[in-house]
């Protein structure tokens, strides 16, 4: 392995070139022999991230052939971006579901429960689910949009046991990430 010293050209490079191959270590360049296919077969977390990544970009491929989704994941790319990197940036970041708001549930059928979903382009849907402190399913239904990023339930049933009650919030994405969050009372 040789350093690269004092050569604006070649700082910060690196890939192949005929027979030496350049990489970046410690911030510095190197330069070494080209490395040679690999003889060890992948192990199972190698697979599953070349099975994920396929997956990534297959739905990327099928996002962008729809002229409409294609616009929006154009209008959602970042500087320097393509349609189709902010489509696979879709697919591999799940929903994020956060400030889960609770104050309002007394437990009586109108209440409202709100929280913040956050995804890369668009949340596709939320469902929630209130069980009891035993686990029985009290009711469950679909969240609406709010303000922004902010969905919002309203409680259709009575719950006279408030104390110890779950709150399950399941929001999904466009590419069909499934995202679920558990609040208890």
């Amino acid at each position: 392995m040789a350093h690269i010293k004092q050569n604006k050209m070649m700082e910060g490079t690196s890939g192949t070139i005929g027979n030496v191959t350049f990489s970046v270590r410690k911030n510095k360049t190197v330069s070494g022999p080209r490395r040679g296919p690999n003889t060890k077969p992948p192990t199972e977390e190698q697979l599953a991230v070349q099975l994920n990544f396929e997956r990534y970009s297959a739905y990327a491929q099928k996002a962008i052939g729809n002229p409409a989704t294609k616009a929006m994941y154009a209008a959602a790319a970042k500087p320097g971006q393509t349609a189709f990197n902010a489509a696979f940036q879709d697919a591999v970041r799940p929903p994020r579901i956060l400030d889960i708001d609770t104050r309002k549930y007394k437990g009586v059928a109108g209440n409202e429960i709100s929280f913040r979903v956050k995804d890369v382009v668009r949340v596709e849907s939320v469902n929630v689910t209130i069980l009891s402190a035993a686990g029985a399913e009290l009711e469950q239904g679909d969240a609406v949009p709010d303000i922004g990023n902010y969905w919002k339930y309203t409680t259709s049933a009575a719950n006279a046991a408030l104390p110890g009650t779950r709150i399950l919030i399941t929001a999904t994405d466009l590419p069909g990430n499934v995202t679920e969050v558990e609040e208890v009372i």
